[in-house]
């Protein structure tokens, strides 16, 4: 709290030296605004409270059956501060988190933004990287407790860099006009995870042992970006000369569609139907070989058991080319939300420096490129309008299959990937007792996991047909969520 104090003791402390401030209380939170407007400030914090029954069932000799818990929890607490100075154009947005178990703050959202025109924004600082519309809609104006795993597995999380954004009135429609929204930047490129994996576990000879449960569940890692810590002005695996490009562009044909999940608010008029498609793209490339690590075990350790010495500038020679791709639409009617979603990302590896003399291209059993894709589609409906809403979705994850080698022994595998293929189906209510800033969510969710890789029924490790073994669990979840 009292980091929160000096952060808005600071962004007032202009206006209210020069200024005359009135406050208010408002439905959520404070906001104190000058009178001729030049300078504004609003806080409210979110607060997310939850009570989950996980159960785990699994294949294999010993598997995860039983790693069941019930807990109450607080998934998300989160204070958001925003307004503008000098006037209207000159925009800011400061997201603070309350992070555990390490505690302290994590800081998502901190930029500035400078707006003078609609259709030209220029903004600086950490932001959500443009991609997938589910992503950029806040956490609190989703309609199930959480995400989808499609979501998790593609999302490209926070960037920090520059960015241009903009909005173009096309028509006048009945109801608003059609609208084009666009947004293109340049970021630091911080991949997930050094060795690309997204929850992998690793191969016995009684099967898979998922050695963590919630990278396994949730995507934890793997080839996209995660830029909200604070890194150093120096070299690292982390910063190596690599920025990503990335874009957004939606179409909004019969007006504006507000970024969430339901159609909250709708206009009670049947001819009021409003819907968008968007597409997104990103690329990047990062230097891995994931010293340790699974990729270092593929391109370290061939069948000649050769070994290149690093490079004494610690830059990789191993080159990851990732490029992501989102399809989106979302349709809007009295009530009625439809959102649909489909990913692609393709990683290709380029062998560099001393590592192209060992002729990394002739192993077959090393990862070249990989395609992986992935679909979502909710369903939602408000039965009694704006208070009770029943919600479906289905989510899946396909992960792109190769060869590659088991770590420490060396074995080759058939049938590995960089994360488990998942399958989502869930569906459940929320009551809206005061909007988002105070609504009651129970849902259910099965999602069942093909881990990356496995033994042959006979447990042997390699040149054996492969049999995957199979995860699965189930989810309960009751959530309070009240904005103040």
């Amino acid at each position: 709290m009292r980091y929160l104090l000096l952060v808005a003791a600071l962004l007032c402390a202009p206006a209210l030296i020069a200024k005359e401030v009135d406050g208010k209380l408002g439905e959520s939170g404070l906001r104190w605004e000058t009178g001729d407007g030049s300078f504004a400030l609003s806080i409210h914090t979110a607060t997310m409270f939850r009570l989950t029954y996980h159960d785990t069932r699994a294949e294999g000799n010993d598997g995860d059956n039983g790693r069941d818990f019930t807990n109450f929890t607080f998934p998300g607490i989160r204070t958001f501060i925003h307004g503008h100075l000098f006037d209207r154009s000159f925009q800011y947005r400061l997201w603070l988190v309350y992070s555990w178990p390490t505690g302290g703050v994590r800081i998502e959202d901190a930029f500035f933004r400078w707006a003078p025109e609609p259709y030209f924004n220029l903004t600086v600082g950490q932001m959500r990287v443009p991609a997938s519309w589910e992503y950029l809609v806040d956490h609190e104006n989703q309609g199930l407790a959480d995400r989808a795993i499609a979501d998790e597995a593609f999302s490209q999380g926070w960037g920090k860099g520059v960015s241009v954004s903009g909005r173009l009135g096309l028509y006048d429609t009945p109801y608003d006009e059609g609208l084009l929204l666009w947004e293109v930047g340049v970021f630091n490129g911080v991949i997930a995870g050094e060795d690309g994996a997204q929850g992998r576990g690793s191969i016995g000879t009684n099967g898979i042992n998922v050695s963590d449960q919630r990278k396994t569940e949730h995507f934890e890692g793997g080839f996209r970006n995660s830029d909200w810590r604070v890194n150093a002005e120096n070299f690292s695996q982390l910063v190596d000369a690599q920025l990503m490009v990335a874009g957004r562009l939606e179409f909004h044909p019969m007006g504006e569609v507000f970024r969430h999940m339901v159609d909250l608010d709708s206009i009670d008029d049947a001819a009021a139907w409003f819907f968008i498609v968007g597409i997104a793209a990103n690329y990047m490339s990062a230097r891995v070989d994931g010293f340790t690590t699974f990729l270092d075990n593929i391109y370290f350790n061939n069948d000649a058991g050769a070994s290149a010495a690093p490079p004494a500038s610690g830059r990789k020679r191993v080159d990851a080319q990732i490029f992501h791709a989102t399809a989106d639409g979302h349709f809007r009617w009295i009530g009625l939300s439809v959102n649909w979603a489909l990913h692609m990302r393709s990683v290709n590896f380029s062998p560099k420096g001393n590592l192209k003399e060992q002729n990394p291209a002739a192993d077959q059993y090393l990862a070249k490129a990989v395609t992986d894709f992935g679909a979502t589609i909710d369903v939602g409906y408000f039965v009694l309008a704006n208070e009770l809403l029943i919600a479906a979705r289905f989510s899946y994850v396909d992960f792109d299959e190769f060869k590659s080698r088991q770590i420490g022994t060396n074995a080759e595998i058939d049938g590995d990937s960089f994360g488990a293929d998942s399958y989502e189906y869930g569906g459940g209510l929320a009551y809206y007792f005061h909007g988002d800033n105070l609504k009651l969510q129970l849902d259910y969710r099965y999602v069942t996991q093909q881990l990356p890789h496995g033994t042959s029924r006979s447990g042997a490790t390699s040149r054996t047909v492969r049999v995957s073994d199979w995860r699965n669990f189930q989810e309960i979840r009751l959530q309070l969520q009240w904005i103040f």
